[in-house]
């Protein structure tokens, strides 16, 4: 009865090198590595968790406010209006917030800051 060895990916590449370093041929072993494919592995990693880095650079928070609330404030996104969304943040909970949001007819969709200048544009807080 034949033996059977069972290699993962990287078994099998270190055994082409090994063989490759003894002055072996392992072009037999090399078709076998490429016939197999990409690595299922490293593209459900690279898909879970997306790329390392990035050529772009990440958003400043007056960017990423003015994206998310700039609209509702006819001058846009301001130093002295981040002045007053992080003072919001840092004194009511999202909790709080998304009640003062549904007690003032707004929607209650949004994350904190979101929230906040909901409640600044309408003049609440």
């Amino acid at each position: 009865m034949a033996s059977v060895l069972r290699l993962n990916r990287q078994d099998l590449r270190d055994l082409i090198d090994n063989i490759e370093a003894g002055g072996g041929d392992a072009s037999e072993l090399k078709r076998e590595l490429a016939a197999l494919g990409p690595d299922q592995d490293s593209r459900i990693r690279s898909r879970r968790h997306g790329p390392r880095f990035t050529d772009e650079e990440e958003p400043t928070l007056i960017e990423r406010l003015d994206d998310s609330v700039g609209d509702l404030f006819s001058g846009g996104v301001t130093d002295e209006l981040v002045a007053k969304l992080i003072e919001m943040d840092r004194n009511h909970s999202l909790k709080d917030l998304r009640v003062m949001c549904v007690e003032a007819g707004l929607s209650a969709g949004g994350d904190k800051k979101e929230l906040c200048g909901k409640l600044l544009a309408r003049g609440i807080l």
